[in-house]
């Protein structure tokens, strides 16, 4: 019985330290663009109040066939656009994927999106695990509210 009571109690503060881990990344006002074409991309800013520095390693979306992490950057004079590996979100810090730096590439869209709409989408972060949340989708040519 006492055993059991044991196994019961590490399990429960198993999942607290998970839940307490996870509940260290923040995710603010993720959105996107309405699109026309198979693309698009994410902005957002995640915030990090966890004394460790995490990574965002994946995101997935039902609005896509596949999702990948970005960054937009200038190249002798032409913009280009690069997949990445991770984005890294500092210890007690925030991150802002915005237009013309780091976001969330959308490829292959199942359908348009289209202004007024929300969508899910899914973060994987190295520690904080998974975090679920839905994405506005504003005006095309919108900036989200950001200052850039």
């Amino acid at each position: 019985m006492f055993r059991t009571l044991v196994i019961a109690a590490t399990m429960i503060l198993g999942a607290a330290a998970a839940s307490a881990e996870s509940a260290s990344v923040q995710v603010d006002h993720p959105w996107s663009r309405a699109s026309t074409g198979r693309t698009g991309a994410v902005y957002m800013t995640i915030k990090n109040s966890g004394a460790s520095d995490d990574k965002l390693v994946a995101a997935a979306s039902p609005v896509a066939g596949k999702v990948e992490l970005h960054i937009e950057m200038m190249d002798n004079g032409v913009m280009k656009m690069r997949p990445l590996p991770s984005i890294d979100v500092k210890a007690n810090g925030e991150t802002m994927l915005k237009p013309g730096g780091m976001h969330v590439m959308l490829i292959g869209l199942r359908h348009p999106l289209k202004q007024g709409e929300t969508f899910p989408l899914t973060l994987t972060f190295e520690k904080a695990g998974k975090v679920d949340v839905t994405v506005t989708i504003e005006k095309a040519g919108s900036m989200g509210g950001m200052k850039m």
